[in-house]
């Protein structure tokens, strides 16, 4: 249960950069997953044509 609660809270990945996402924004991938990009990150992801969420 613990585990369980830790996951929802728990910092979010920058899909490109790797690193926490800070401002995080969510985009779609190429296969339609649901991918969070951090601030900095977010013009490179439109130019990799990243669906907005």
């Amino acid at each position: 249960m613990f585990d369980y609660m830790k996951s929802l809270f728990k910092r979010k990945k920058c899909a490109i950069c790797g690193k926490n996402a800070e401002k995080p924004a969510n985009y779609y991938d190429d296969k339609g997953e649901k991918v969070v990009v951090c601030f900095q990150c977010v013009p490179y992801a439109e130019r990799r044509a990243f669906r907005k969420r």
